[in-house]
């Protein structure tokens, strides 16, 4: 018989503290679904697309543009972009300033704002058919993003 697959002491930490920092960061979004964020991105995104010439109303979180409803939820804020990143950091004991986490936060959060207002754009122009590809798709990008920026703060990217 082999050996087996075993994980290092370096890997068990950081499986075990990204897991639990994320489930529960994220866990607590689900349960607690901000309305006052999801108002927030909705107002955001009404401004957005209105100014890129789509005729839309907002109720609440709701935005309506060409004949389909888009709802805001918690996961359309940018709030699990940095979930994810704040998850990263602390499983790996990278440490950054905290002017430069929140900086990166408001990244996130635009970055998600544009990823959103061309999601919902290519759904209202394109129909169901183009969400479902571009969405997906989309939430990679995001989440490429996010390693991408770990990775620099990790020191994995090292300028030559």
């Amino acid at each position: 018989m082999g050996k087996g697959f075993r994980l290092s002491a370096k890997e068990k930490h950081f499986l075990f503290y990204f897991t639990l920092i994320f489930l529960s960061i994220f866990g607590l979004l689900k349960i607690t679904e901000p309305q006052p964020v999801n108002l927030f991105v909705a107002q955001l995104q009404e401004r957005l697309l209105s100014s890129a010439g789509y005729s839309i109303v907002r109720d609440g979180a709701i935005l309506l543009l060409n004949g389909s409803a888009f709802q805001i939820v918690i996961d359309c804020s940018g709030l699990v972009m940095m979930t994810l990143f704040f998850a990263l950091l602390y499983s790996t004991k990278t440490k950054i300033p905290l002017p430069r986490l929140l900086a990166y936060f408001a990244f996130f959060f635009l970055f998600n704002l544009l990823r959103l207002a061309f999601t919902i754009g290519v759904a209202a122009d394109y129909g169901e058919g183009a969400l479902g590809i571009v969405h997906p798709v989309l939430w990679f990008v995001d989440a490429g993003v996010v390693f991408a920026c770990w990775a620099k703060e990790y020191g994995l990217l090292k300028k030559k």
